[in-house]
């Protein structure tokens, strides 16, 4: 095991004293630049969710516990209405990383209409407004605790 790590830790090494990654980036380029190019993919509601939140809150919105507790989305009661979920997302919370700066404001609607009407039974009520509303002047400004 150690053998393969080796040539890979020399590869890392090499690239770092070279101030670029394989890919042209350099290593200390900020996130905001890392992701600029790199938004989440996807239209639909059900496409996000899948791309990006089924890996730790499961494909059935029911939540895990392992190396860490991802709470269930599927009869979450604090989905009834928009505001809260637009806010995570955006902002992010606790161990949830803030989704704004890498989602536009209509896939930031599509995943919320998502997790009320797809994996609940309420009534869609997210806007691209209420988005707008909740993003910090400043797109790198996260809300959340972390």
């Amino acid at each position: 095991m150690i053998r393969y790590a080796i040539p890979a830790i020399l590869l890392a090494t090499a690239a770092i004293a070279q101030d670029e990654w394989a890919d042209g980036t350099s290593p200390d380029r900020g996130a905001a630049d890392i992701f600029a190019d790199d938004t989440i993919t996807g239209e639909s509601g059900s496409e996000i969710y899948g791309n990006v939140c089924a890996g730790c809150h499961m494909p059935d919105g029911q939540g895990a516990v392992g190396a860490g507790m991802y709470p269930a989305l599927a009869g979450n009661p604090n989905l009834e209405y928009a505001a809260y979920p637009i806010s995570i997302v955006v902002g992010g919370l606790r161990d949830m990383p803030p989704l704004g700066p890498l989602m536009s404001d209509e896939q930031i609607v599509a995943v919320v209409e998502y997790l009320q009407t797809g994996l609940n039974d309420y009534e869609a009520d997210a806007t691209v407004e209420a988005v707008q509303q909740s993003r910090p002047e400043d797109p790198m400004q996260t809300t959340g605790e972390h």
